[in-house]
This record gives C-alpha cells, sequence and structure tokens, in this order.
C-alpha cells in the first residue's frame, strides 16, 4: 500500500485541479495574462483598501461616505489611464486602470472586462523589450 492513498481512491495528481490544458501557446499566453491581471487586481484593491482605511482612521468622517465601489472614481481614473495610454505613459496607465478596477462596482460586468482587457494589454506591452 503506498503512502497517503486510501483503499480504492485514485492516486493524487498535480493536474487534479487543471479542468483544461489550453492547446496552443496563445491559449496559455492568454490564461497567464488573465491569471496576472486577476492578481494585480486583487493586488490592487488590497492596497486601496489598506490606504483608505488608513486616511478612514485619519479623518472623522462619516464612514458611508468611504465605500468600496465609487463609479465616478472608477470613471475618473479610467480616464487619467486612457490619457497616460495616449502619452505613451504605460506605468502610469496600468496604475490608473487597476485603480479603476479597484473601484468599479462589479455589477458592472462590461467595464470590468473592458478594464481587464486593457490592463492586461497594457501589461502585455511593458513587458515587451524596448528597442
Amino acid at each position: 500500500m503506498e503512502m497517503g492513498s486510501g483503499e480504492g481512491s485514485p492516486h493524487w495528481s498535480v493536474f487534479d485541479g487543471v479542468k483544461n490544458i489550453p492547446t496552443t501557446p496563445e491559449a496559455l499566453m492568454t490564461e497567464i495574462n488573465s491569471a496576472i491581471s486577476a492578481n494585480e487586481y486583487a493586488h490592487a484593491t488590497a492596497l486601496l483598501q489598506s490606504a483608505s482605511s488608513c486616511i478612514s482612521k485619519n479623518k472623522s468622517s462619516d464612514v458611508n461616505s468611504t465605500s468600496q465601489y465609487d463609479a465616478r472614481m472608477a470613471d475618473e481614473a479610467y480616464k487619467a489611464g486612457l490619457a497616460s495610454l495616449a502619452a505613451g505613459k504605460l506605468d502610469e496607465a496600468l496604475h490608473s486602470l487597476n485603480i479603476s478596477l479597484s473601484k468599479c462596482p462589479p455589477d458592472k460586468t462590461t467595464a470590468v472586462a473592458k478594464l481587464q482587457s486593457l490592463i492586461s494589454l497594457t501589461s502585455q506591452q511593458l513587458q515587451k523589450p524596448r528597442r
């Protein structure tokens, strides 16, 4: 009997959690970019939440005035991100787009998808070697 395996149970494999394996390198890169975008989103959200908690501790403002999601703030950050993209400032654009994504209400699925796509494309541009 092998260690860790019960009677009648299949052997554990590193591929147990994998639902499908991409067939092309492009599909694999798309999945990797999506995972990176999701990670950047989580990181930006955590940074914004920690920053907003520090700000709210320092201010004696109404708790309801600082919402986790703010469509106006998301729109302003989105516009700043587009302006940075147009100016070729990819780092600034990525930062603004991540802020926009973290402030965008999740029920705005089209906006969230658009932001994730822009973040992914901007990340790809940043990773390309510069000539």
